[in-house]
C-alpha cells in the first residue's frame, strides 16, 4: 500500500471515528432530554396528587368535625374517585425510561391504594361495617408506603 493509501484510510477512518463519536454524544442528549421530559411529568403527576390528596383529607376533615353527615361524604368521595383515577391514568401513559420505571409503578400503587382506601371508606359510610373502615385505614398505610418508595426510587434513578 502507497503512502497515499495509507493516508486516505486514516482519514477515512479518523473521520468515521468522529461520525460515531458524534452519533453517540447525539444519542446521550436524546436520551437525556427524553429523562428530563419524564422527570417533569411524572413530578407534575406526583404533585397533583398530593395536592388531591389533601383536598379530601379536607373534606373528611369536615366530616370527622361532624359538619358532613354519611350521606353527603358518599357523594363526595365519588366525586373524588374519578379524579384518583385520572391521576393513574396519566401515570400509566406516561413512557417511561427504564430507569424511572419502578418510580412509575410506586406511584400508580400510591394512587391507586389510596382510591382504594376511599372506596372502602365510602363502603363503611354506607354500612358502617367496620372491617371496611379497617380495610380502608389498610389501604391508606400501603399507599403512604408506596409513596415513600415513590420517593426513594425516584431520588435514585436520579
Amino acid at each position: 500500500m502507497g503512502r497515499k493509501q495509507t493516508s486516505r484510510v486514516i482519514t477515512f477512518g479518523g473521520v468515521g471515528a468522529i461520525a460515531v463519536l458524534v452519533a453517540f454524544m447525539v444519542l446521550l442528549q436524546v436520551q437525556s432530554t427524553q429523562n428530563n421530559a419524564f422527570r417533569k411529568s411524572i413530578d407534575n403527576i406526583a404533585l397533583d396528587a398530593v395536592a388531591l390528596t389533601q383536598q379530601y383529607q379536607g373534606e373528611e376533615n369536615r366530616w370527622t368535625n361532624k359538619q358532613y353527615d354519611n350521606k353527603t361524604m358518599i357523594t363526595i368521595v365519588d366525586n373524588y374517585l374519578p379524579r384518583y383515577q385520572q391521576l393513574i391514568d396519566r401515570a400509566n401513559a406516561l413512557d417511561s425510561p427504564e430507569r424511572y420505571k419502578d418510580a412509575r409503578v410506586y406511584l400508580v400503587s400510591a394512587i391507586e391504594s389510596e382510591k382504594e382506601s376511599n372506596q372502602h371508606f365510602r363502603n363503611y359510610l354506607s354500612t358502617g361495617d367496620l372491617s371496611e373502615y379497617q380495610r380502608s385505614s389498610d389501604l391508606l398505610t400501603k399507599s403512604l408506603a408506596e409513596s415513600a418508595n415513590y420517593d426513594a426510587t425516584i431520588r435514585a434513578a436520579g
